[in-house]
């Protein structure tokens, strides 16, 4: 059966959907809706993930599962939510991301499925972080505002909005403020995107033609291979994410403060501070959206 005239849920065969078969008038528009969803689904692990990033060994919370507790108990529901306002705006650049991803894989042809997402996941990196850097600064400010627990002084917090955090951090810092960190973000970023689309091509194509899991459904070949492949690009880059956090929030440090300061809290254990929250974040959100991505690509077939 052609693949256009299955149903979308059906629709998940081993056949790969390469660029030049999407309606991009369905795409842009049922991607961002799409995505906007999954985001609000994952958005609690990375500001659990920010928060123990910025924290001076367990001074406030002691692990991930305590953090998520006390943010509950202390701040609800909303506390998880921080910053989403802004982050959402990470739209644009997810878009962007995406697009460059899929067509820089159409000029590779004739390369392996693993090379040319590993390329593409490279280039789209590359490209998405000039709109998601401004956008991450603004949320991870948001993200560890009024953060409390049961020994912090008993006084309302007022928070601040996504507007007062954005002119605070240009009055400060100058418009560049929006910038600090960039070149960290392309070498966090750059090498976590290429990492994960290599692996997750690399994962999908050995497990579809293994003779015992190639037997399941494809839709849990796609989570499978999309949850392993978040767990070898969160270790692998969890540290620069981390270098990368602090700097971005430590206004008045200079990169090489924040790494001397980092090594003198931490030592070795840096590399994995935060590393829990971090693989809980990248894991479901690497199951999540390349699920949504191949659904969103069924649903935007030419007709």
């Amino acid at each position: 059966m052609d693949l256009k005239s299955r149903p979308i849920l059906e629709g998940f065969s081993p056949t790969v959907i390469e660029w030049r078969d999407l309606d991009k008038r369905k795409y842009y528009l049922i991607g961002p809706l799409t995505f906007v969803g999954l985001r609000g689904l994952v958005y609690p692990f990375n500001l659990i993930k920010t928060r123990l990033f910025m924290q001076k060994r367990k001074a406030v919370y002691s692990g991930t599962l305590n953090a998520f507790r006390t943010v509950l108990k202390y701040e609800g529901v909303r506390g998880l939510y921080k910053g989403f306002i802004p982050s959402s705006f990470g739209l644009i650049s997810g878009q962007l991301y995406i697009t460059t991803y899929e067509v820089t894989r159409s000029f590779l042809d004739g390369y392996s499925s693993g090379v040319r997402s590993f390329i593409g996941g490279f280039t789209a990196s590359l490209l998405g972080q000039t709109v998601t850097v401004p956008v991450d600064i603004v949320s991870q400010h948001m993200m560890i505002q009024g953060q409390v627990n049961k020994d912090s002084p008993k006084k309302k917090v007022r928070l601040k909005g996504p507007l007062t955090v954005l002119r605070d951090i240009v009055r400060t810092e100058g418009a560049s403020g929006l910038y600090r960190g960039y070149l960290v973000s392309l070498m966090t970023y750059v090498p976590s995107s290429a990492i994960w689309w290599g692996s997750y091509s690399t994962i999908y194509a050995y497990s579809s033609h293994h003779p015992l899991l190639s037997q399941g459904p494809t839709v849990g070949l796609i989570m499978g291979s999309g949850m392993l492949a978040g767990v070898v690009s969160a270790s692998s880059t969890n540290l620069m994410d981390l270098v990368r956090t602090r700097y971005q929030l430590e206004c008045s440090a200079s990169l090489r403060q924040v790494v001397a300061k980092l090594w003198k809290e931490e030592g070795v254990r840096a590399a994995y501070k935060g590393i829990s929250a971090r693989i809980m974040q990248t894991v479901p959100t690497g199951a999540l959206m390349i699920v949504g991505y191949e659904f969103v690509k069924r649903a935007s077939l030419k007709t």
